[in-house]
């Protein structure tokens, strides 16, 4: 990973300001990125790629948060209600759109200059772009998309169809990788620095990751045979994850800490949702499978702002376990509406680089933006997401291996990545009694299960590790079923219902439905899978 700080941030800003005002959406004219410089095109196609996929908004991991049952908000997502005019959905699909885009003129222009280096990261990072796109949208466009001129209506693509033009475009990144370069990235590479053998090992585990995501709906076992043959997948520290900085003018902290650190008379946008802390904490209220097992992440996963010394929430509260404030899903209690904004728990230093909870809590104000870094990276493929891939491919009999010992190498990998953030925030790492109690406390109970509830262990610890990339997990829960989600219907709860199913999908952008006559009617969420579903 590379921090954001390590770049020119006056001319990052202006670069921003003029690549922003190119294209906005894939029938916007490019308006000459061409003149742009295959530095700056990277730099801001990965910034656009992660915000846009992350927990900050417009990130799609901000709904996707609340549909993996992680946190909760006051918002239409509350109620499985995201419409495609929804400003954070379409913004992400302009982004991810103009980051493909510059992507594209990035290659070309590699291309034309021998810089091989630059074009097989431009290859390999739209592949992963387009990827979440059909995981989350299903049909968009992708063999004309951003051709303004030739296709200024572009047809949207089967995600069938697209997913195995992904694969080709992966295999052409890591070929290009490997060529003569007569230039490579550098500091202007914010996630690998040029380190192109990081970025070779990063690719091949996104194609392993993208036959997990079909195996269900086809026989992946072959190609996935001869990847784990070459053994060339990322290691420790070389998951792919965009560190933010800590500076707040120009603000280049992690999107989602401003949002929760940052506030004045808005209010907080994320709660912890209660299920979530309920099964971290053991409670086993709503969900028996870790009942009686205190995750020792807790700490470091939010913040309570409450504490022995301070006692008394802001208004009346909804839901309160000792210090930890917060509201149900789909809630329609007489405290649901409270202001919460000085006594809720938010968000910690795991993801968002915010506060390490030391009980001691913070004074009635709330705290503060000057309160802590802001330099959470945003993780979207990291090692542990990698090992847990390979205890699920191994369990569900695709491959060969122990499930159980890729579990445990998972469960290590994801502490060890708390520990790492910790240190960077000068906050108590975990001892390694408290993460061997715990993960043997898990192990027992995946020895004890039948081969479903293996495969339910192994997705919950990954959901779990995975907090602040909803994304990923509600790719998951669509896929596997697990984890097993909060059901507000049948929680015990008079005050909590939803008439409305699980979101199978996202909406499409109603801007793009707008203006392309070609584009297919809305979907409808609760009923159109995305092709892998089975």
């Amino acid at each position: 990973m590379r921090s954001i700080k390590r770049f020119s941030f006056p001319a990052l800003t202006l670069l921003l300001l003029l690549v922003n005002a190119c294209t906005l959406d894939v029938n916007t004219d490019p308006n000459n990125p061409s003149s742009v410089t295959t530095a700056q095109l990277l730099t801001n196609a990965q910034l656009d790629i992660v915000n846009s996929l992350g927990s900050g908004p417009p990130g799609l991991s901000n709904a996707a948060n609340v549909f993996a049952h992680q946190v909760t908000q006051r918002s239409t997502n509350d109620q499985y209600a995201i419409t495609g005019q929804d400003f954070g959905l379409t913004q992400a699909w302009q982004n991810l759109y103009r980051a493909i885009q510059n992507l594209s003129v990035l290659e070309q222009q590699g291309t034309a200059a021998n810089q091989f280096g630059y074009v097989g990261i431009a290859q390999i990072m739209k592949a992963m772009a387009f990827s979440y796109m059909v995981d989350v949208w299903g049909d968009i466009p992708f063999t004309e998309a951003n051709q303004p001129d030739q296709n200024p209506a572009p047809k949207f693509d089967k995600g069938a169809d697209i997913y195995p033009q992904l694969f080709t475009l992966i295999d052409q990144g890591i070929a290009n990788l490997a060529k003569q370069s007569a230039l490579n990235p550098a500091a202007d590479d914010l996630i690998y620095g040029g380190n192109l053998v990081r970025w070779r090992k990063f690719a091949k585990t996104l194609k392993l990751k993208l036959y997990n995501q079909v195996r269900l709906v086809q026989d992946v076992r072959t190609p996935v045979t001869a990847l784990i043959a070459e053994n060339d997948f990322i290691g420790p520290g070389d998951g792919f994850a965009l560190r933010y900085g800590t500076a707040s003018a120009p603000d280049n902290r992690n999107p989602a800490f401003r949002e929760e650190y940052n506030i004045t008379t808005t209010g907080r946008d994320n709660y912890i949702s209660p299920y979530f802390h309920d099964l971290l904490l053991g409670t086993g209220t709503w969900n028996p499978l870790l009942q009686g097992i205190q995750d020792p992440r807790i700490p470091y996963y939010y913040f309570n702002q409450l504490s022995n010394a301070r006692p008394t929430a802001q208004n009346a509260v909804e839901y309160r376990n000792g210090n930890f404030v917060s509201i149900f899903f789909s809630s329609q209690g007489p405290n649901q509406g409270f202001d919460q904004s000085s006594s809720q728990t938010i968000v910690g230093l795991y993801f968002a680089g915010g506060r390490y909870d030391d009980g001691n809590g913070v004074t009635a104000a709330g705290v503060s933006g000057a309160s802590a870094r802001g330099d959470g990276p945003q993780r979207i493929l990291p090692y542990h997401s990698y090992l847990f891939i390979r205890a699920e491919l191994a369990q569900a009999g695709v491959t060969t291996g122990n499930a159980r010992d890729f579990l445990e190498q998972g469960m290590n990998a994801a502490f060890a990545e708390v520990n790492a953030a910790a240190t960077t925030a000068s906050a108590p790492a975990l001892s390694a009694a408290a993460i061997k109690s715990y993960v043997d406390a898990v192990l027992a109970r995946f020895d004890a299960a039948g081969a479903e509830g293996k495969l339910e262990h192994i997705m919950t610890q990954k959901w779990i590790s995975n907090f602040g990339f909803g994304l990923e997990s509600y790719n998951d829960i669509r896929r596997t079923g697990y984890p097993r989600v909060f059901d507000p219907n049948n929680d015990g709860l008079a005050f909590t219902a939803v008439n409305r199913g699980f979101p199978q999908s996202f909406p499409l952008a109603q801007t793009e439905l707008n203006l392309n006559p070609k584009a297919p009617a809305q979907r409808v969420i609760a009923n159109d899978k995305v092709f892998w579903q089975k």
